[in-house]
């Protein structure tokens, strides 16, 4: 694909900025300009493409995980203790 000079350039982005960003990039945390970045710096490094493709690949294994079972007396309890200690929001003076 030719690039078009009207077009403004993207920002490199680093190796280390990629694995620092991967998770924000694979669940869309990210702003759009570094979502851009990222798949530009994806597309053209195979090492981070990689890695990348690993990191997806464990998320999406843990989600298939069952999670740990809590009877719904526990779940209560615990609902009404974090309720209790939460601290309020501070008012706007």
């Amino acid at each position: 694909m030719a690039l078009n000079p009207a077009q403004p350039s993207v920002p490199d982005i680093t190796c280390r900025e990629v694995a620092e960003w991967a998770s924000a990039y694979l669940d869309a945390h990210a702003d759009d300009a570094t979502q851009v970045r990222m798949a530009l710096h994806l597309a053209a490094c195979a090492g981070c493409e990689a890695y990348v493709s690993q990191i997806a690949a464990v998320r999406d294994l843990l989600g298939r995980l069952p999670g740990p079972a809590v009877e719904p007396t526990l779940r209560d309890r615990l609902r009404q203790a974090f309720s209790a200690n939460r601290t309020p929001p501070p008012t706007k003076m």
